[in-house]
């Protein structure tokens, strides 16, 4: 972009340029700064800048591939895409308690500074729904995870999470529509195409990885397109609504599954050398789960992308990767999941 709108000058070297473009023998070569045509000549020079300041800024947002916001979304807007909402997580939650009641209007439970809302009759052993107050996929906790009142609930000592009813979702970030949008063209086509496949799983709103595995895995003709959610792996109905999506547009010669990756348990150990003022461990533990829960389907896990990606955040000296002590690299159609991940000083 760059070679096609070149770089500004300043003020002083639009006015030179401006002066150069007088016609031969103007009376005046060399404006005062502070005459009255000297005035007029830096405004003219001003607003030529701002014009070309505002023409830079334009022009990338005309093209798909440097396209950002609500720029992006017009462009999707004309292959009839539109960004992934964020959304709440809901969880089946079940309930501790001493004695029976009913949840005051506006309830919430909560884990550190995550909020959800819960409603209705509880009771020991009864099984209640929670809302998250917030959106997006940090709020999708694991099956195990212990949530307490945040509103007195008399009789209630806490509640446990039995069951993920929906996970969490961030909102689409730009690189993750863009990417659909440039899958958009080939998928036009009904042939047994690799990026047809990656576009018409990523349709689904809940699917954020996919890898299409098209050198015939399973015989001759056959596809197999693995999918997974943001965090954790897909469910039977996300599976199922996926394949069906699949079925209405695949060849008729093609044999195409939809299935989920194999999950490979990754156990981690980092040694940090925190500086003064650092966030606790459990804090650094939390980043480290992100980015392990941000690896792709097939994607290697690199120990110098993590100490990257930590030392990014600011307030360490170092990082040591303690276990595992060389690169993971999965098959292309397994998923790496957090298992033991430790942080010691």
């Amino acid at each position: 972009m760059a070679d096609l709108i070149p770089p500004l000058p300043d003020l002083e070297e639009e006015v030179a340029r401006l002066v150069a473009l007088l016609p031969e023998g103007f009376p005046v070569r060399d404006p005062d700064a502070y005459s009255v045509f000297g005035t007029y000549l830096r405004l003219a020079a001003q607003a030529s800048l701002e014009a070309r300041a505002f023409a830079r800024a334009l022009a990338p947002q005309l093209l798909v591939t440097r396209a950002t916001g609500a720029w992006l979304d017009e462009h999707a807007k004309g292959m009839g895409l539109e960004r992934k909402p964020a959304r709440p997580a809901r969880l089946r939650l079940r309930c501790v308690a001493s004695a029976s009641g009913t949840f005051p209007p506006g309830a919430l439970v909560g884990l550190g500074e995550l909020r959800y809302r819960v409603q209705g009759p509880y009771a020991p052993e009864a099984l209640v729904e929670g809302v998250s107050e917030g959106v997006g996929s940090r709020y999708t906790l694991p099956v195990g995870a212990v949530l307490y009142p945040v509103t007195v609930v008399p009789g209630l000592e806490r509640l446990e999470v039995v069951e993920v009813l929906e996970a969490g979702q961030d909102e689409e970030t730009d690189e993750e529509l863009r990417a659909r949008l440039l899958l958009s063209w080939p998928a036009l086509s009904r042939g047994s195409t690799y990026h047809a496949y990656m576009s018409w799983a990523l349709e689904v709103p809940e699917v954020r990885k996919v890898k299409v595995l098209d050198q015939h895995p399973r015989g001759q003709g056959t596809v197999d397109v693995v999918i997974a959610p943001a965090q954790g792996f897909p469910s039977p109905e996300l599976i199922a609504r996926v394949q069906a999506l699949v079925d209405e547009r695949r060849p008729v010669t093609a044999d195409a599954l939809v299935r989920g990756p194999t999950p490979r348990t990754l156990n981690l150990s980092l040694r940090l050398h925190r500086l003064p003022g650092s966030p606790p461990l459990e804090a650094w533990r939390s980043c480290a789960l992100d980015f392990l829960h941000g690896l792709d389907i097939g994607e290697p896990f690199w120990p110098s992308r993590l100490m990257d990606r930590l030392h990014d955040y600011g307030g360490l000296e170092a990082v040591e990767v303690l276990t595992p002590a060389a690169p993971v690299v999965p098959a292309q159609d397994e998923l790496l999941v957090p298992g033991e991940v430790s942080v010691v000083e």
